[in-house]
Order: structure tokens, then sequence, then C-alpha cells
């Protein structure tokens, strides 16, 4: 069972950090961080992540956090291609109608859960914290993506070259989801080298859990005289040898892999005003092993559903690491009462390795800025509120980002509150809502589809020469074999028959080849007019917490 496109296409969506962090990096750990963005210097049990060497101050005895979150997003890119390529085709049996097409995916996530349980004693401690420290949901997208519909928007222009005004338009399904966790399980021991200076070393093991499912299906063109499958006209029109490219294309693959990030910290108590606080993470090396499912047809035969996208074969390692993170920060408490909060991340992104070094095309490192700031209203109750800007090294016209797989700069603000059920007790909630920026880019060759296809051209032609000079060989052959007056009759006509066959067989190559050649010169030719393509590309964010701390 062949399954093809009619260029290649990777189907893959990276279900981006879910609440907040750098593109590989989920920060929000908890309620708490809904409430209070700056978690770098604060010293609580919600803070291990954050703030590892800080739990190294938290009253001696045992120390535990549990909480939820719930993440809702969409991710929107408005797309268009060329001279209205979009506004002729038919996806999922609706029309699109212009040459603006909006492509739309959500993502919810109900249950992101995190814990966290220390326990501190004299001048050390121990602390273990769980939470999806990357990804963190799925992703829909029930009409594809402009990467995906852009390469099948391709054929009326094709068309124009074999049958003139034969194909007005173009008509597929498609759909793509994608689901993306990566569970971190980090232990940290703490020691106090000072009474106001704390350090820790701790180590988190991340267990990377993905999978994609999504097709492109029932390609077809419209003519004069009705709708037909597109390899159907292709070979009508004598490109039998690119009609397989417009085959169904099915993706049906999970990945997984382990990696560890070493983890140092320290936490400084300057006076009972000021906490100043540190952390680096180390890279993360990871690497996602394929893991596909396959189908044997009537015959017998073997194959991946995901056939002819190598990346995706089973068995085949992608490179994803996880970048280095620097974390500062610093409390200061001008009154018992109020805590504010201030700090920075900084993600080293061009030094962690990516799939099809993805990384270089990064213009520079990400960063955020954060703050915070808390309230002790009375014994009871404690209100909060954060905000917090990133930023992303895309440059301008980034090569980094696809509407597979994107991330835009943003502010966020989150807000919410403590309740102290009792002295031991506590519960978070929290609200925390990402305004993202647009970001418009313009491609000369839109997704690099015409330079796909002009490679493609390439490809078949050479294949076509090829097999036309096998086909001469055999001709000039047989022709010698038949010059042998002494052939018994019967061999004769056999060898005659052959020849036609090998004849009309070369005909129809060299047929093709003429195709093939005009196509390939009208693709030189018309490059600026065919291929430009823009997107603008937003997301919206939005994810509510609760929590519990007990200590005991």
């Amino acid at each position: 069972m062949k399954r093809t496109l009619l260029l290649t296409s990777t189907f893959a969506v990276v279900t981006s950090a879910a609440y907040a962090g750098g593109y590989l990096t989920n920060t929000n750990q908890n309620a708490a961080f809904g409430r209070n963005l700056s978690q770098e210097a604060r010293i609580d049990i919600t803070s291990t992540y954050a703030n590892p060497a800080g739990v190294g101050f938290l009253a001696p005895g045992w120390h535990f956090s549990f909480n939820n979150q719930s993440a809702f997003q969409t991710r929107t890119i408005d797309s268009s291609y060329g001279d209205n390529l979009f506004g002729v085709g038919t996806v999922n049996g609706v029309h699109n109608g212009n040459g603006t097409k909006r492509f739309k995916g959500t993502a919810k996530a109900p249950i992101l859960p995190s814990f966290d349980l220390a326990y501190v004693r004299d001048r050390w401690s121990v602390a273990l914290h769980f939470g999806i420290t990357g990804g963190g949901g799925k992703c829909t997208f029930d009409d594809g993506l402009g990467s995906f519909e852009s390469q099948v928007a391709l054929l009326p222009v094709l068309s124009e070259v074999l049958r003139p005004g034969a194909v007005s338009g173009y008509q597929m399904d498609t759909y793509l989801k994608g689901r993306q966790y990566y569970f971190g399980t980090q232990l940290n021991a703490t020691y106090r080298v000072l009474p106001d200076v704390s350090v820790a070393l701790g180590l988190r093991m991340v267990n990377a859990s993905c999978a994609y499912d999504g097709y492109v299906k029932n390609i077809a063109v419209v003519t004069p005289q009705g709708t037909m499958p597109a390899a159907d006209f292709l070979t009508a029109a004598g490109m039998g040898s690119m009609a397989a490219l417009v085959g169904d294309r099915v993706l049906d693959n999970t990945q997984s892999g382990m990696g560890f990030t070493p983890i140092i910290g320290v936490d400084w108590r300057i006076n009972d005003h000021w906490n100043v606080a540190a952390k680096y993470e180390f890279k993360t090396r990871l690497r996602l092993k394929n893991s596909t499912e396959s189908v044997t047809d009537a015959n017998g035969n073997t194959t991946e559903l995901n056939a002819g996208l190598e990346a995706y074969s089973d068995g085949v390692s992608q490179k994803a690491d996880i970048p280095a993170i620097l974390y500062v920060g610093a409390q200061y408490s001008p009154v018992e009462r109020v805590r504010i909060n201030v700090g920075g991340h900084i993600y080293f992104d061009k030094q962690a390795t990516q799939h099809n070094e993805r990384h270089h095309r990064l213009d520079g490192q990400g960063w955020e800025l954060l703050a915070g700031a808390e309230y002790d209203v009375n014994s009871v109750l404690t209100v909060s509120a954060g905000w917090q800007n990133t930023n992303y090294g895309l440059g301008k016209n980034s090569e980094f980002i696809t509407d597979m797989s994107f991330v835009t700069n943003s502010n966020s603000v989150g807000l919410g509150a403590r309740v102290h059920v009792s002295k031991k007790v506590a519960l978070d909630v929290s609200y925390f809502k990402t305004f993202y920026s647009h970001y418009h880019r313009t491609q000369a060759d839109y997704n690099g589809n015409w330079a796909t296809m002009s490679a493609k051209l390439a490809g078949g032609v050479a294949q076509l020469q090829g097999a036309v000079g096998q086909l001469n060989a055999g001709i000039e052959q047989l022709n010698a074999a038949l010059t042998n007056t002494e052939l018994p009759a019967a061999q004769a006509e056999q060898l005659g028959m052959e020849l036609q066959r090998y004849t009309a067989q070369r005909d129809g190559y060299q047929a093709q080849l003429l195709s093939l050649g005009q196509m390939a010169q009208a693709a030189g030719a018309t490059v600026p007019q065919k291929v430009y393509g823009s997107d603008n590309f937003t997301r919206t964010n939005d994810v509510f917490g609760i929590g519990v701390v007990v200590s005991f």
C-alpha cells in the first residue's frame, strides 16, 4: 500500500509549552506561579522547581504541595499564497472562499498535575518535584495546515502547462492532531553552607511522550467535466510518472525518549528585607525514538502508515535537546506583610540541538523578565499578582518557526490568592493569561514548495531519461536480432511484438519527458508570481490553577 503526497511534507505538530517559558520549557509548575509569576527568589514549598536552594530555609519538618492546572489554547495562522491559490480550493467539503485562509488549532489540557515534597532538618534538606516540564497538551487542526494544503494548491497552476483551462480548482481531505508531554521528576539536595546561604544540587529525569496523527487524502481537481482524482488527471495528461505523488498520505506515529538535567542553585538571605537566588539548569540531551504502525494489504505486503516520511520511520530517533536555562531573582519585603519579586530567565536555545539543525535558524537566545507582588491581607488571606515578558530570538522572517510549531513574543499576567485554612494547611487559586504578539512572515517561495517541485521534476526527468536509454538499448538489440534471416518465424514474430512494446513504451516516456521539461521551464519562469506567500501567526492561552500546601 503506497501513500504519498504531491510533494514531500513533514507531518509534525509540536504542542510547545502549555503555560509559560521557553519554546521547549514550562516554567509554570503550579497555581502559586499563576498568582505570582516571579518565583526565582521565593522561599516556599511551591518554589521547589524555581528556587531549589530556597527549600533549605523552610521550617524544619515535612512540606507538601499538590496542584492541578487546566490550560486552554488556540493557535491561528492566517495564510495567503500566490495569486489567490487558496481561493480555488475545497477542504473537507467546504470551499475556502477567498485567497487568505485561516488555519486554527485548539489545544486543551484540563489535567496538568504537579507535586512537591520536602524534608528539612537543621542545615540540610531533600526535596522531590514532579511536573510537566515541557509540552503539556494536545493540539488539533481540523482542516490541516497551510504547509500541507499549499502543495496541493499548486495543481491548478501546473495543469495550465499540461492542459490550459482544464482545471479550475482542487479538493482534498485533511486532518492533524498532536500530543506532547515531557514529564519531569526532579530530586534536590540542599545544604546551608552559612546561616544565610544555601546551595542546592539536583537532577531531573525527563520522560518524553509524543504522538502524531494525521492525513492528507482524496486529492482531486475540478474540471469542466466534473471532479476527478488528481492521479487520474495526471495520467490522462501523459504524466503517469507523477500520478503517485498525489496519493493519500497517512501518519500514525508515537515518540518517546529520556534525558537528564543536572541543576545547581544558590540562595542568600541578606537580611529580613532582601533575598536573592539563582539557578542554572544544564542542557538536556534528548532523543525521541519513533514507533510507527504498519498495515498489511490483501497481497501480504506490509507498509508503514507514514511511508515516505523518513524522519518518522519506525525506530528512527530525532534530536530534541532541552536548552540550558539561567534563572536569577530577588525578593524585597519593605514591611512584613508585603513581598515584591523580580526575576529573569535566559534560555540558551541556540546551543540545544534540534532535528534538521533547526536551532541554527534562531537569531538569538530567548529571555524573560518577571515581576510579582504578594500582600497578606490578614492571617487568613494573601493576594498576589504578577507579570512576565517573554522574548524569543526569532529575528525577521524567521525560518525557525513553521505553522506546525511556532511561538511568538508575549506578555503574561497572573493573579490569585492563598487561603490559610489553618496554620499548616493552605489553598492556592490562580488565573494566568498570555497576550501573544502577532508575527508576520513573508516568503518568496512559500514553504519552499516550488523549489521542492523543481527538484521533483529534475528527479523525474533523470529517471525517465535513464528508462529511455535502457529501452533504446533494448530496441537496438531487438533490431539486430531481427536481421538474422535464419530465425524461426514464430521467434521472429515474438521479437517483433517485443520491439513494438519497447518502442511504444519509449515513445510514452519521451512524451512525459517533454511535458516535464515544459513544467520545469514554467516553474523557472514564474517563481516570483506563483510561489510568494505570507503567514500571520498568533496564539491565545488561559490557565486556571488550584493547589493545596501542607506542612507537618
